[in-house]
């Protein structure tokens, strides 16, 4: 039996608390070792999946790219590919559950002047076209949705400048001056999308490709 603890000298007290503290660090270092290990190998892990992953990506892309290119000129020999496209076309799978699009994309920069223009507009849509046309106000809306990257597209923000007269307001006429100005094309690139069809509600609904997305 332990003796009682008034029995212990300090020098045994002493011993017995060096000891306790001894094993509590050994047990916060074999904690910390197993913490450090498991972190490292997860990020080392999830690195490596997605390195698999990516280069899967990649052979899709470029077998997907090479069949749109066959595609097109197929289409194009037919007199199927609009001139007004740039090369870009979208088909349908017979069955109606399946659609591609490959289209022209410009890739572009906005400086502040878009923001401005981007709070004129939503501004004037709130306060003026909502409460009159409901379906013109769905429509300008829908041309401000950013895209996956966060970024205004380029050609929807271009269906703007042919309704640049729709309206009087100032605020309209501003914010397609400011949008004007502000874009800068940076690079340009065939897009490719791909949709299935909601067989409940019959709407395109894309094939995320997008990690972000899920």
């Amino acid at each position: 039996m332990d003796k009682a603890l008034e029995q212990y000298t300090t020098e045994e007290l002493q011993a017995m608390l060096d000891q306790k503290q001894k094993e509590a660090k050994e047990q916060a270092r074999k904690e910390r070792e197993e913490y450090e290990t498991y972190i490292n190998d997860t990020t080392s892990d999830i690195v490596k999946d997605a390195l698999e992953l990516n280069g899967l990506m990649r052979v899709f892309f470029d077998s997907t790219t090479t069949k749109l290119s066959n595609m097109r000129d197929k289409l194009n020999t037919y007199g199927e590919i609009k001139s007004t496209s740039k090369g870009g076309f979208h088909r349908v799978s017979k069955d109606g559950k399946h659609k591609i699009v490959y289209r022209y994309s410009t890739i572009c920069a906005w400086d502040e002047r878009a923001e401005k223009a981007e709070g004129l507009l939503r501004e004037f849509l709130t306060d003026f076209v909502k409460k009159r046309d409901i379906k013109m106000y769905n429509v300008v809306s829908a041309l401000l949705e950013r895209n996956k990257e966060g970024n205004l597209e380029y050609s929807r923000i271009q269906s703007l400048y042919s309704q640049e007269n729709e309206f009087d307001d100032p605020r309209w006429r501003e914010a397609i001056r400011l949008f004007k100005e502000s874009f800068r094309p940076v690079d340009s690139k065939m897009r490719i999308e791909v949709y299935q069809r909601n067989e409940t509600s019959g709407k395109w609904e894309p094939v995320s490709l997008n990690l972000s997305n899920f």
